[in-house]
């Protein structure tokens, strides 16, 4: 089976890490392959993965090699793998880059890839599986892009996921998860809060406040939860309102809460896809970009997704709401209205789940292209 090595520095908090790792996971249980993650930030990644132990520079955890990427690992001299994964643009050290020169100057075999983030613009077709010559050395480079069509590098998405969501739900593991962590299970509407902080938080809870209807929010750690419940004192969080502070879930906890929540506003590209694998209406705050390039992004996955939806209605409250979460909006006036349509968000979320559950799952396409 083919050796990897997986380079990732971390950029977007936890999602770089977490991307970097559920790839890893994947190819090695799924695949057979032996795995090296290689990343700057290993603390990082020890919160969400409690068998990495932050202090170490190099150790095993549940069977992937993690090795501290610095300047004592840029010069150490490494051979090149059989595959090398260069995450989300991070750039290989020189002296591993001319590793990878002379194993292939040897005649031995080294595919290497440049993950990309994910996105469903159409360059993500375009460009996904074009090749291109490392400046130096010359070596082929093949640009990888996840996405949400057969043209792109798909999604992230493990082979027994839909088996272990079913079996969480006719086992009753949500209401003893929901009851570990203090919210209650039979509350009618639950939502899921993971954001940034530069999205409207205050405008949000006014407009949480406004809306009489029964609402736990499930607060996600940082920054952005700690604003909302803040902002939400300071309105004198009216009795609507039952705030919930969950722990750090570790990653192979994390769809146990998305499948235990009515819906789930979330952030950046990991979480977002998880959410959408669980089926559960989607809230989704894009990484801020200059010039508002993320709402480009939005646009376009929300042209891919709203396809989904039977309702005009309910897909054009989703996609203002949308709109006022990542713009910055001073009024968030959407939400009333897309609380109001939350059955058909619903049955929009299962139908696109049922569509991604179609696809060839993103490290399968990754084995397929070694093969």
């Amino acid at each position: 089976m083919p050796a990897c090595d997986i380079f990732c520095k971390v950029i977007d908090n936890f999602g770089d890490a977490g991307i970097a790792w559920r790839l890893a996971r994947s190819l090695s249980l799924e695949y057979g392959w032996s795995v090296r993650l290689v990343i700057d930030l290993p603390a990082t990644l020890s919160k969400m993965v409690p068998e990495v132990d932050a202090q170490k520079r190099s150790q095993t955890a549940c069977g992937i090699r993690v090795e501290l990427w610095d300047n004592e690992f840029d010069e150490a001299g490494h051979e090149a793998s059989d595959v090398v994964i260069e995450a989300f643009s991070c750039f290989l050290p020189a002296d591993y880059e001319a590793a990878i020169a002379r194993r292939i100057e040897a005649g031995r075999s080294c595919k290497v890839f440049a993950l990309d983030y994910l996105t469903a613009e159409d360059y993500a077709e375009s460009m996904h599986g074009l090749n291109s010559p490392h400046p130096r050395y010359g070596y082929p480079k093949t640009f990888f892009f996840p996405g949400f069509t057969e043209k792109t590098g798909g999604i992230l998405r493990e082979r027994n996921l839909d088996t272990d969501q079913r079996q969480f739900a006719a086992g009753g593991d949500r209401n003893a998860l929901l009851a570990s962590i203090g919210a209650d299970p039979e509350h009618p509407f639950s939502l899921f809060f993971f954001t940034y902080p530069t999205t409207p938080v205050k405008a949000l809870a006014e407009s949480l406040v406004a809306d009489p209807r029964p609402l736990q929010l499930l607060l996600a750690p940082g920054e952005a939860s700690g604003m909302l419940a803040d902002e939400l004192d300071r309105l004198g969080t009216p009795s609507h309102i039952r705030l919930v502070r969950c722990p750090m879930f570790a990653q192979r906890d994390f769809d146990k809460i998305l499948w235990s929540s009515h819906a789930a506003l979330v952030r950046g590209e990991d979480s977002v896809v998880r959410a959408q694998l669980a089926g559960t209406p989607l809230l989704w705050t894009l990484y801020p970009q200059a010039e508002q390039g993320h709402l480009t992004k939005m646009r376009a996955f929300e042209a891919l997704y709203g396809e989904h939806f039977a309702d005009a209605k309910a897909r054009e409250s989703w996609a203002a709401l949308e709109l006022e979460l990542n713009s910055g909006a001073r009024e968030v006036r959407a939400w009333s209205a897309w609380r109001e349509r939350m059955e058909h968000n619903r049955l929009a979320a299962q139908s696109w789940r049922r569509y991604l559950f179609g696809l060839e799952p993103q490290s399968a396409r990754i084995v397929r292209a070694c093969s």
